[in-house]
């Protein structure tokens, strides 16, 4: 019954696939008639992953979960969704890390396969972006524009275009899977636990050497590219595009590592905001 079900949905979603196409191939973007309906079914995999977090570490994590207000159960579960997605990302880079049509050319080389596990990423993003929008006030400007950039490249990713550039680009989420536990252990109240430190030992390192280190040194290759025209069959625009985003996204980086460094400061030596408010 749930087979027929979805495969009815399916044929029903499937008699939109022209219109999606008539709206995106003049914009040089056809992957978005190919995929859209799995970026939709990842999407509504997302939210349901966000609701059924909920009781599920009700049972799992009782006694640190039931204490939390509900804006931190709320982020206790965001934060839960964003290490099983970016725990995906991270394996399904790695496995085409080396891929011979990628690397041997950075600009067309395309991976069907790929393409299909980076329509399933399109649709975390855009519930990413969806909660950056709703959340406006606790994520601010930086992580919208950071989500609404993710999105657009993806878009593009799909469509056969810089596909390599995935690489570079999302393996930074491997960082990411130690950033959200980090967020868990502070909602547990594991702040200043043994625990904490190794995780965030590991997520600085993983953090300076990939997001920063790896995504600048391939953003920097990529605007010499754009800048010698050396872009294949690439659409211009895109490729600028592109060039712009990997340099968006070391300032980002950058700019939130500090952050982040502050953050974990003051979450174990707590102490320490106290001398500084006595200070003032």
């Amino acid at each position: 019954m749930i087979v027929s079900l979805v495969t009815g949905i399916n044929s029903i979603l499937a008699e939109a696939d022209p219109l999606v196409h008539a709206v995106f191939d003049p914009l040089h973007l056809p992957g978005v008639g190919s995929y859209w309906r799995i970026a939709l079914a990842s999407l509504l995999v997302h939210i349901g992953l966000l609701y059924a977090f909920r009781p599920i570490s009700s049972l799992l994590f009782p006694r640190s979960f039931k204490r939390l207000s509900a804006a931190d159960q709320q982020g206790w579960c965001v934060a839960m969704v964003a290490v099983v997605h970016t725990a995906f990302d991270t394996s399904f880079i790695l496995k085409f890390i080396n891929h011979p049509a990628l690397n041997n050319d950075k600009m067309d080389g395309f991976s069907a396969e790929f393409e299909y596990y980076l329509a399933i990423a399109l649709g975390y993003y855009v519930w990413d972006l969806s909660t950056c929008i709703y959340n406006y006030a606790n994520y601010g400007v930086m992580y919208l524009i950071h989500g609404g950039l993710g999105v657009f490249g993806l878009l593009i990713l799909i469509s056969r275009q810089l596909q390599f550039y995935a690489i570079p680009y999302l393996l930074p989420e491997l960082s990411s899977i130690f950033l959200n536990i980090r967020h868990l252990l502070k909602y547990a109240g594991l702040g200043q636990s043994l625990v904490y430190k190794v995780n965030f030992a590991i997520f600085f390192v993983a953090y300076v050497i990939i997001r920063i280190g790896f995504e600048a040194y391939h953003s920097a290759k990529l605007v010499g590219y754009v800048y010698h025209h050396n872009i294949g069959n690439v659409c211009y625009p895109y490729a600028v595009f592109f060039a712009i985003l990997g340099i968006t996204l070391t300032v980002l980086n950058t700019i939130w590592l500090r952050q982040i460094v502050n953050a974990a400061y003051y979450t174990l030596y707590p102490q320490s905001t106290k001398r500084k408010s006595k200070a003032n």
